[in-house]
């Protein structure tokens, strides 16, 4: 084998090329760290092939567009989220309320990732997923198909609307305001109301300020599934109570009664858009 050249002094030197084969799989997981490091407003074709050190053309052999892009993304950061093995109808509300939390760390886990979802009606085998484990355990309650099937748009809401609202409070606090001084400015300009205008809210000022996020959240939750249990026909079961809010980030990962995308069920997704 010939002896091998010396570098050129005056020539730059050429780097080695980092670069892997470019697939969908690899373009996906480069959006989702763009995602999580600035959000879905810096997610474009252009950004991602700037990460990828390749122009934007060679990504539309992979993804026809932006909104594909964005879909792709969705399925892939939902099939993170865990499900229990098996709907327990006996106690249909603990679990509703366990997989909304689940969902919750795992939204809340990607910035702004929620308002694909808001947009979006769940067609991707890890959406689909969660889809087919809710339905299959409100039919199990006892609750009426077309109930059942509206639940889960109403579901998907209070998910996607609660992880971007906390978004938008996770930016806030990364811009530097202090949000305990904002509540407590926000709790005293309600009290300094004019009484003769607006005697509730007045009076209502502490109450309308306390409990916290994941309060807040496992109460609209409650407000739901109470309101669900009311369209329960009339032989049915009584359903055990909710549980309280779980402690985030949800059921450990070592717990054997709840699953993910590795233990052999296809992977997870969301209740709806």
């Amino acid at each position: 084998m010939p002896a091998q050249m010396p570098a050129i002094p005056w020539h730059k030197p050429r780097k080695a090329d980092p670069r892997q084969p470019l697939s969908r799989s690899l373009i996906v997981d480069t959006a989702i760290r763009v995602l999580d490091a600035e959000g879905l407003a810096g997610v474009t074709m252009r950004r991602v092939a700037q990460e990828l050190g390749t122009g934007p053309a060679s990504l539309y052999a992979h993804v026809s567009n932006k909104e594909e892009l964005f879909d792709l993304m969705l399925e892939q950061v939902t099939a993170e989220i865990r499900l229990p093995l098996r709907p327990e109808p006996e106690r249909w509300k603990e679990q509703i309320t366990e997989i909304c939390f689940e969902a919750q760390r795992v939204l809340t886990a990607h910035r702004d990732v929620a308002l694909v979802s808001l947009g979006s009606i769940p067609v991707g085998e890890s959406q689909l997923r969660i889809t087919e484990f809710l339905l299959d355990l409100l039919l199990q309650v006892g609750l009426p198909p077309q109930v059942a099937a509206w639940a889960l748009d109403a579901l998907g809401q209070i998910i996607d609307t609660d992880a971007y609202e906390a978004w938008v409070y996770n930016e806030r606090l990364a811009r530097g305001t202090d949000l305990g001084a904002y509540f407590d400015q926000l709790r005293g300009y309600l009290h300094d109301l004019p009484a003769e205008r607006f005697p509730t809210l007045q009076r209502m000022a502490d109450a309308m300020m306390e409990g916290d996020g994941d309060q807040r959240y496992a109460f609209k939750i409650e407000v739901f599934l109470r309101g669900l249990e009311s369209f329960l026909p009339a032989h049915a079961p009584m359903p055990t109570p909710p549980a309280a809010a779980p402690d985030r980030p949800g059921p450990a990962s070592d717990d054997r009664s709840w699953h993910g995308p590795t233990d052999g069920a296809g992977g997870a997704g969301g209740a709806g858009g």
